[in-house]
């Protein structure tokens, strides 16, 4: 899809991101976020796979989403930096995200994703961002 769509009443915003730095954030394919809009119900951003950067702050800042996913695990190859958010990342988002619900996902599931859930509670507590991010367990539900 281009920048947005319409369908079946739900309004859909294509966001960007990067998939990493250097190299490697180069090499890796562009990333896709989306913006979903139905009337009456929150909005939801899911930023994909990406690290904070720029155009996570933009789409912050243009959609004011009320609840935003976000890959955490630090997921990385053998060289290079992180390729999805890290605890720092995913603390910016808590910063610049206003009032909204910060939901971490994509941990424990993928071998290269080192940062495990109760590690990324245990680096939260020494920020402003503790008690502000949700750590769904597996197959848990949440409704906003």
């Amino acid at each position: 899809m281009d920048d947005s769509l319409h369908w079946e009443g739900i309004e859909l915003h294509r966001t960007g991101g990067r998939h990493g730095t250097g190299e490697i954030g180069t090499r890796m394919a562009p990333v896709s976020g989306f913006v979903l809009r139905v009337p009456g119900e929150p909005t939801l951003y899911i930023a994909g796979d990406t690290i904070w950067c720029p155009e996570i702050e933009d789409a912050l800042r243009e959609h004011r989403p009320d609840v935003v996913v976000v890959n955490a695990g630090a997921a990385r190859f053998n060289e290079g930096d992180p390729i999805t958010m890290t605890a720092g990342d995913v603390a910016e988002v808590v910063r610049h995200a206003g009032g909204a619900a910060i939901v971490a996902t994509h941990m424990e599931a993928i071998n290269h994703c080192l940062l495990g859930r109760d590690e990324l509670r245990s680096n939260l507590v020494e920020s402003e961002a503790y008690g502000r991010v949700s750590i769904p367990a597996d197959g848990e539900r949440m409704v906003f």
